[in-house]
């Protein structure tokens, strides 16, 4: 993987990994945050790098900003319980993680401005560079493989955070079944296993614990499906009607979009997912070939060329037109 690195005011004569350890090492409080609506690999990443920061001896708080309850199948991470709660008004060091650009730290960016310097860990090829130190690897399958790549040779790596590194390369590969799934993955893998994790109780805290509602919800949302294009759009919605009547939040949607993925013949697929009060939908997509990020940067979104999201305005019925129609031009 190639780092794309844009350091100001640091020794350039050192590697990423001796910068951002000497950055941790010259700060007493430290807070690593993650991009709004934080997924596997983006929580995976704060509380391995909180858990990284704690063993250099330094006061940490891992957060995202959460419009929901935190995803109750990485309870398994240490410092999970924790995660989302900023304990200071103010740190020395910020670390981002996982997040493309400043605005998507949500509230959480006023300590970004607020630090004394600051870290950029991202594998997003339209991150802004807004750090201090900015490590950028485009290419990279996850954050969670690039922080083991800054970090493998440090001797800081522990069974807790080889947990939570697994955990984000696991979920970002879509269980090691996206195209993004290479030998450097699977090497990877290889390498974090042997700090003695239970791969099988990772699994199925990830995958096979799934509660009763969240079922509910999968079955109706699968009826939802439309097909467009001649079957190389799959569209699903979800509704806030869907969400109560199955007694789920909108972290319950998490992975369901891979069902579409999963229809012989579809080249994109679509999930819009109705937010609270209306008039705004939470847009993710998928594709197999075709360049879904340039679609979600129509509205204003972004992401990887094959995994992408947005959001739209408007009334349902426009809405889901307005991404099919996007989503038709992408495939032309």
């Amino acid at each position: 993987m190639t780092a794309l690195t844009d350091n100001n005011s640091v020794d350039c004569g050192k590697t990423d990994t001796d910068k951002i350890i000497d950055a941790i090492n010259s700060a007493k409080t430290v807070l690593v945050c993650g991009h709004v609506r934080p997924d596997g690999d983006c929580v995976s990443s704060a509380l391995a790098m909180k858990a990284l920061c704690e063993k250099l001896g330094k006061q940490v708080d891992a957060v995202c900003d959460l419009d929901n309850d935190k995803p109750d199948n990485l309870s398994h991470l240490r410092g999970f319980e924790q995660f989302g709660t900023a304990s200071l008004e103010y740190y020395d060091l910020f670390i981002a993680v996982d997040c493309a650009t400043a605005k998507r730290l949500g509230r959480f960016k006023q300590y970004l401005d607020d630090a004394a310097f600051s870290v950029n860990i991202d594998h997003h090829p339209t991150n802004e560079r807004y750090g201090k130190i900015n490590h950028i690897e485009p290419d990279a399958s996850s954050t969670c493989a690039i922080i083991f790549g800054l970090f493998e040779q440090s001797g800081l790596i522990d069974k807790d955070i080889a947990t939570a590194l697994y955990t984000g390369l696991s979920t970002d590969t879509g269980h090691f079944m996206h195209s993004n799934t290479d030998s450097k993955v699977f090497g990877i893998a290889e390498k974090l296993t042997e700090y003695g994790l239970d791969v099988g109780s990772i699994n199925n805290s990830l995958y096979c614990s799934k509660s009763y509602s969240r079922v509910k919800l999968t079955a109706r949302v699968l009826d939802s499906i439309k097909l467009y294009g001649d079957g190389e759009i799959a569209l699903m919605t979800i509704t806030q009607k869907d969400l109560k009547s199955c007694g789920c939040k909108s972290d319950d949607t998490e992975g369901l979009i891979d069902y579409a993925s999963s229809i012989r013949g579809v080249k994109i697929a679509i999930a819009i997912c109705e937010q609270v009060g209306g008039g705004q939908f939470r847009v993710s997509l998928r594709s197999k070939s075709a360049d879904v990020a340039a679609v979600a940067q129509t509205f204003g979104g972004g992401g990887h060329k094959l995994a992408a999201g947005c959001i739209i305005f408007g009334a349902k019925d426009f809405v889901e037109k307005k991404i099919v129609e996007a989503a038709t031009a992408a495939l032309k």
